[in-house]
């Protein structure tokens, strides 16, 4: 699974959730899991930031689609597996293994 598409997949797994809420500052190294997975009011916008800091570091310009619903699983199970464990810890976890 290339980087770009478990990244892009993050985010549009993430884009169906509530709306979120533009009055607060949080520190993204602290979003867990189960925040993600609950759906709640940040994670529309974490996801989006998340995936822009991992591709800008990556210096990843592409996007490919095709393992789309394979990576959206991959990525709720390892979240299911360990909610409290934080998102960046988690997708730093999954593409270390890469």
């Amino acid at each position: 699974m290339r980087k770009s598409a478990l990244l892009f997949t993050f985010v549009l797994l993430s884009a169906g959730l509530a709306p979120a809420s533009h009055a607060e500052t949080i520190d993204m190294s602290k979003l867990t899991c189960a925040q993600i997975l609950q759906g709640s009011a940040d994670s529309t916008e974490a996801a989006i930031w998340i995936s822009g800091y991992y591709n800008g570091m990556h210096k990843n310009r592409k996007l490919d689609l095709q393992n789309f619903e394979h990576n959206a699983k991959v990525i709720v199970e390892e979240c299911r597996a360990d909610p409290k464990k934080s998102v960046m810890k988690t997708i730093d976890t999954m593409l270390s293994r890469k």
